[in-house]
C-alpha cells in the first residue's frame, strides 16, 4: 500500500472514532499527511496524521505537540487534540489543529506580488510578537518561512508548524557531530545550519523572520548574491562577514523604512536585537 494511501485510511478512521467528517487532504508527504476535517458542530480542523516510522521521528513529533500545548497567543495555531490512534495493526500519531482557511504567505505572495513597506510592517508586527511569545516559553520555532505562516482570515498572520521547534530546556534531538542542523536551508540562520547549539535562541527565529519580511517586501535574500547562487552555503559561511552581503540590501531596507530588517538579518545573533522587546518596540517606531 503507498504510504500516502495508508495514510488517508488511517485519516478516516481517526474520523470515524471521533465523530469528524473527513473532507479533503491538503498537505504533506509520505508519513505526514494533513487533511480538512469538520465536526458535528460544523467547525473545521486540521487533521495531522504521522506514522511512526522511527523513534527520532516521533520525538519529533511530541516535540510540535509539546510546544504547541504551551502557546496561547493569537498568531500561532491553537491546537485541538493530539493523541495515538491504532490501524490495522498499526500505531500512528494524530494532531487536530484549528483550520486556517486563508491560506499560506506563499501563496499570497504568488498572486498578489510583492507587498508595499506599509503591508510588511503590518504582517511583521504581529508575527514578531508571536516569536515573542515563542521565546518567553523557552522555544525556537526554527523554520519560519512562507509556507509556515498561514491567515486566519484576510488580515491575520498565524505560525504554524513547530515540527522542529527547540525546547531551550530539554536535550537536543540534533546529534552533535551532524554537519547542519534541521530547518530550510533558504530561511534558517547561520548557526542553524552550522548545528552551532549553542547560539540556537529566539534570535535563530528573528533571522528567519527578517529573510521573510525582505522577501515580501523586495523579492530577495539578504545573503542572495547575483554572481554566487549557492544562498544556503553563503549563509552557512557567513558571507556577510566578508563583506559579501547583497550590497544595496541596508541602503533598501532605510529607503523602505524598514531598517529593523538590516539588524535583524545580520549574520552573528550578537549583531541582532538582544531581547523582543528591543524588536517590538523598534519595529513599532520605523516607518515615521
Amino acid at each position: 500500500m503507498e504510504p500516502e494511501t495508508e495514510l488517508s485510511l488511517v485519516a478516516a478512521s481517526v474520523c470515524r472514532l471521533e465523530k469528524l467528517e473527513l473532507e479533503e487532504r491538503t498537505g504533506g508527504g509520505a508519513f505526514k499527511q494533513v487533511f480538512r476535517v469538520r465536526d458535528t458542530a460544523g467547525s473545521h480542523w486540521a487533521l495531522k496524521i504521522v506514522k511512526f516510522n522511527d523513534p527520532h521521528t516521533d520525538a519529533r513529533t511530541m516535540r510540535e505537540v509539546e510546544a504547541l500545548s504551551k502557546c496561547d497567543h493569537p498568531n500561532i495555531a491553537r491546537l485541538h487534540k493530539a493523541d495515538t490512534h491504532t490501524c490495522e495493526g498499526e500505531r500512528f500519531r494524530f494532531i487536530m489543529e484549528e483550520y486556517l482557511s486563508g491560506g499560506t504567505l506563499g501563496q499570497r505572495l504568488e498572486t498578489r506580488g510583492l507587498m508595499s513597506s506599509e503591508q510588511a510592517r503590518r504582517l511583521g508586527a504581529p508575527l514578531i510578537d508571536a516569536i515573542a511569545h515563542v521565546a518567553e516559553l523557552g522555544l525556537v520555532h526554527r523554520d519560519i518561512k512562507p509556507a509556515n505562516i498561514m491567515f486566519r482570515d484576510a488580515e491575520t498572520p498565524v505560525l504554524v508548524d513547530f515540527g522542529i521547534a527547540r525546547d531551550l530546556s530539554a536535550t537536543s534531538l540534533t546529534l552533535d557531530w551532524q554537519p547542519r542542523g534541521p530547518g530550510t536551508p533558504y530561511y534558517a540562520a547561520p548557526e542553524q545550519l552550522c548545528n552551532e547549539k549553542r547560539l540556537i535562541s529566539w534570535r535563530t527565529d528573528q533571522f528567519a523572520l527578517g529573510v521573510v519580511l525582505s522577501l515580501c517586501r523586495f523579492g530577495w535574500h539578504p545573503y542572495q548574491h547575483p554572481n554566487e547562487p549557492h544562498l544556503s552555503a553563503q549563509t552557512v559561511a557567513r558571507v556577510a562577514q566578508r563583506g559579501h552581503r547583497r550590497p544595496e540590501a541596508p541602503l533598501e531596507f532605510q529607503r523602505a523604512g524598514l531598517p529593523c530588517l538590516d539588524r535583524m538579518t545580520r549574520a552573528w545573533p550578537v549583531e541582532r536585537f538582544r531581547r523582543p522587546l528591543d524588536l517590538i518596540e523598534q519595529w513599532r517606531q520605523q516607518g515615521g
